[in-house]
């Protein structure tokens, strides 16, 4: 009797199982065909090179504040603060922290982005760049 019962109940299991295999008809599901073309994928490859600043430097960051018109209470506190807003950040932080400076005069607005670039993150020129095509709009 345990026999018939250990059997019964497996080909119960086995009986609600293939209930559920989701055909709906009873039938066997088909897998996908093997000969199924796959999308193609367009891949583009970017090439980051730094491209040179596009603001002219004396080689004297206060001299070339000043010629903006930005003279700060110590050049070496303006300098530390405007290398931690954009040469410190990254990605959307770096987009807001350049949009805000840009758009603010008492910082060299555009030209003071350029020359903090300029001077201290280089290799950042091209990013920001495309940050500051947001004022051309």
């Amino acid at each position: 009797m345990k026999k018939q019962a250990i059997t019964g109940a497996t080909l119960l299991v086995a009986a609600l199982l293939s209930g559920c295999g989701g055909s709906g008809g009873g039938t066997a599901s088909t897998p996908p065909s093997a000969t199924a073309t796959p999308t193609p994928v367009e891949t583009v490859t970017v090439t980051a090179t730094p491209t040179p600043s596009s603001i002219a430097t004396s080689g004297n960051y206060g001299a070339d504040l000043a010629a903006l018109g930005v003279v700060p209470d110590t050049v070496q506190g303006f300098a530390d603060h405007m290398k931690e807003q954009i040469c410190d950040q990254t990605g959307t932080s770096l987009g807001v922290a350049v949009r805000s400076i840009g758009g603010n005069e008492s910082g060299g607005g555009i030209d003071g982005v350029r020359l903090t670039v300029a001077y201290f993150c280089p290799e950042k020129s091209q990013e920001v760049e495309s940050y500051l095509e947001y004022f051309n709009q």
